[in-house]
Order: structure tokens, then sequence, then C-alpha cells
């Protein structure tokens, strides 16, 4: 009876392995990986938009020039700059993307430590700027690659749509939640309110199951003895015959061959270097011109930020026509705003409604992006490759950001607002001709959708072969041990 008892406690109930099924399905779900995206994007804004607005008065409260607060922010796009490749060529080697994105989130939380604790030693504030800019090249880079990893080509550009939500959240919250925690609860709150959110995140990321790792495992180990059966027969054959070409991987050399690929890239940077131009240009003349406060240039800069909220549409409509005229369309509109935005004596109601227009395109044409470098990946590799194209993408994203910045201010000092908008729609419409002859219209959409679904039949015939070659090996040595122990018998 005891017996008895002890098996059953040590055996676990139905209703316990039910309830253990559902919550491995739930951390291998496509809802719950697309929401840990959507919650590393957002957290990792966050803490940006909490932490950079902070950094003047900080700089200021050292008794350091403004150029110091530029340091910070060049140690940042350093690296983000250095940590987008590094972290893709690693991520694409490995079986899963989840440990070096906790890695990632591990630099995020000891650059908010280091910030919080460090106020008084500029160069403690400067490794921590260095560890926040890896940990954010990290986070974009593994996070849209996770994506590719785990979403159709007809239903990735609503997904990607979807998480660049958390973006605009995350930057829309995060300044005010900044100021709100450091006036009314202390300095340090707005850190720990960071790391608060970080071990949330770390929790999430630590949760997910990739349906990417047991697939790449297999894969591997198909091509290896693939590989394996080619140099035998390479081998075997006579001298001089001609060897067998090998597969072209995606590597970034390979990637970068591609003129789909290098227009994704053209755009990404075109998007962030208009929105990084206008940024430290418009406060000042907002206040110059209309005399407003710092609130309301605050509460003005949302027109910008608020109609990023259409990129899931965005997302949606280039899944089913392709990327070529929407993207197209709404650069030229874009940089028509653009230059009305800098029109002397307009009045502030009109420069709103510009603002609203600039941020509604520009997500409008750098979400189809995205799905853009995904399906480049499968067209010129073997889908190895996501984590590097992502790289890539985030790379030529920082550099328009750090250019953005540099360029506008100077162009806004020896001018004025109206020529740095018009030098911003200069570089937008030369760039229009290479979206409209690269990117994807809706018949090559077509096609990377019957790109990803023979993928997806190779990749189900190498694990169904892989399964048969692991369940033949089995029996092999079942039936060799039966015979040693028949032999044992006899004896």
């Amino acid at each position: 009876m005891e017996k008895c008892e002890t098996l059953r406690e040590s055996s676990p109930s139905p209703g316990e392995d039910q309830e253990e099924s559902r919550f491995t399905r739930l951390r291998s779900s496509k809802g719950f990986l697309s929401f840990t995206v959507g919650l590393a994007v957002f957290v990792d804004l966050l803490c940006y938009g909490i932490i950079m607005p902070l950094t003047p008065f900080i700089v200021e409260n050292l008794g350091l020039k403004s150029t110091a607060n530029g340091a910070l922010i060049a140690c940042y796009a350093i690296g983000l700059l250095i940590s987008s490749p590094v972290a893709g060529i690693i991520s694409d080697k490995m079986a899963n993307r989840r440990l070096p994105m906790v890695v990632g989130l591990i630099a995020l939380l000891l650059s908010t430590v280091l910030f919080m604790e460090a106020l008084e030693h500029f160069w403690v504030l400067l490794i921590a700027r260095f560890c926040a800019g890896m940990a954010g090249g990290t986070m974009m880079t593994l996070g849209f690659a996770l994506l590719s990893d785990t979403y159709p080509s007809n239903q990735l550009g609503a997904e990607m749509g979807k998480v660049l939500v958390g973006q605009t959240l995350g930057l829309m919250v995060g300044p005010p939640v900044g100021g709100l925690l450091q006036d009314r609860v202390g300095v340090k709150a707005p850190y720990v309110f960071c790391l608060v959110l970080i071990v949330i995140d770390l929790m999430a990321r630590l949760l997910i199951i990739e349906p990417r790792a047991a697939k790449v495992k297999a894969l591997r180990e198909l091509q290896k003895q693939q590989k394996q059966q080619e140099q035998e027969v390479q081998l075997s054959q006579p001298e001089g015959s001609t060897p067998r070409k090998a597969a072209k991987f995606s590597t970034m050399r390979g990637l970068l061959s591609n003129r789909r690929l290098l227009t994704a890239l053209v755009v990404s940077f075109i998007q962030a270097f208009l929105v990084a131009a206008i940024e430290p240009v418009l406060p000042l003349y907002l206040e110059e011109r209309f005399k407003l406060s710092k609130t309301q240039i605050g509460v003005t800069f949302l027109a910008i930020s608020i109609p990023s909220f259409v990129a899931p549409l965005a997302g949606w409509l280039s899944d089913k026509h392709g990327a070529k005229i929407l993207s197209g369309v709404t650069i030229a509109i874009c940089a028509v705003l653009t230059v009305l935005l800098g029109l002397p004596d307009m009045p502030l109601w009109a420069m709103i409604l510009f603002l609203v227009g600039i941020g509604a395109c520009c997500s409008t044409y750098i979400t189809p992006v995205l799905g853009e470098i995904s399906a480049v990946v499968r067209v010129t590799g073997e889908g190895d490759g996501f984590a590097r194209a992502f790289a890539l993408f985030n790379m030529c994203f920082s550099l328009g950001m750090v250019a953005g910045p540099l360029l506008g201010s100077l162009i806004y000092q020896e001018t004025s607002m109206l020529w740095t908008c018009v030098l911003i729609a200069i570089i937008n419409v030369i760039m229009l001709p290479l979206v409209f002859m690269y990117m994807a219209d809706k018949a090559q959409k077509l096609r990377d959708q019957e790109q990803y679904e023979r993928d997806m039949q190779e990749e189900d015939m190498a694990l169904s072969q892989m399964h048969g070659q692991n369940g033949q090996q089995r029996q092999q040595q079942q039936q060799q041990s039966n015979g040693s122990g028949n032999m044992e018998q006899k004896v």
C-alpha cells in the first residue's frame, strides 16, 4: 500500500499534465513570441526615453559643457553600431536567439544601475550609455529576426507593425514618466522604474520556446551528414572532373549584393535621418517663433509620434499588395509635407497637421522595409541570415540617427528652418527611383510567399528524413543489444 501511495504521489495527475502542456503551448505560441518582442522593444525605448531627456541636466550639474551630452549620445550610437553585426553573426550560428537576447538585456540592466549609482562620475556615464547602445542593437536585431523565424511572409508585415507600436509607446511614455518620477518621488526613481520593467522583460524572454531551435539542430545535423557525403563523392571522382559548387550562404557580403535589400537599407536610413534632423531643430524654431514653453513643445512633438499607430495597417497592406507603391507614394508625400513645415509665416495649427502627416508617412513607409529584408534572406540564402540582415538594418538606421542631428543643426544654424526642411526633402526624393525600381510589388510578394512555402516543405522533408535516420539508428542499436543478450543467454 505504501508503495502504491508513493507511486500515486510521484506520478503527475492528468490535470497537471494538461496544465503543463497548455503552459508549454503558450510559451511556444506565436502570440507570446510577438508579445515578448513587442515588450522588449517597448522596454528598451522606454528606458531610452526616460534617461536621455535627463542627461542634459546631469551634464549641467557636473559643470560640463553641452558637448559632453553629445559624447553620451555618441557612446550610445557606437555601442549600437558595434553590437548589431556581432549579435547578428553570433545569433545566426546558434540554435536559438533567446540566449543573446538575454545577454543584451543584462547589458541594459548594467547600464541602468551604472547610471543610477554613478551620477557624479562622467566616465562611468559614458560606459553606461555604451552598454545601453549594445543592448539596443542586440534587441532590435534579434527581435525582428525572431519574428522572421516565426511568421510566414504574408503575415510578417502586420506583425512587424504591431511591434513598432511598442517602439512608439516607449518613446511617447518615457519622457513624461521620467520627469514625473524625478519631480515627485526622487532622483533615483526613474531608474528604479526602469529596473522593474527590465526584470519583467527578462522573465518573458526566459519563458519563450523558439520554434526555430529544434529545427536548426536537426537541419544542421542533416547538412553535416550531407556535407560528409559530398566530400566522399568528390574524393571518389577522377582527377580533372569539375567539383560541385558550394551552397550560397547568407553572408553579409552576399546580402549586400542584393539591390532589393540595399534599397530597404536606404529607406531605413532616410527615415531615421528625417526624424533625427527635425528633432533638435524644431524645438528651437517653435521657441523662437511662437514663444512656446518646454511643456508645450513636448506636447507638439506628440503630433509626429501618435500617428505611428498606423504601422500595423501599413504592414497588412504591404503583405497584400507589396511595398513598392505604398513606400514610394508615402515617401513622396512626406517630402512635400516636410517642405511645407518649413515655410515662413506658417501658423502653429498648420505645422501640427504637417507633423501628423509626416509621422504617419514615416511609419507607413518604414514598416514594409522589415518584411522586405526578411524576404531577401529567403531568396539569397538558406534562411539562416535573418539576424545578420536586421543587423544591417539597425546599423543604417543608427547612421541616420547620427547624421540627422549633425547635418540638420548645421544647416539650421547657417541658414533657416526652410532650407533645413528642403534638405531633408531632397534626400528623401533622391531615393525614390530606387524604391520604384527594386522594392517588391504585388507579383513579387506572391513569389515571396511561394518561396516561403517551398522553404517550409524542404524543412519538413529534412526533418522527417532526420527523424527516419534516427529511428533506424535506434532500431539497429536495439537489435544489437537484443543480439548480445541472446548470446549471453546461450553462454
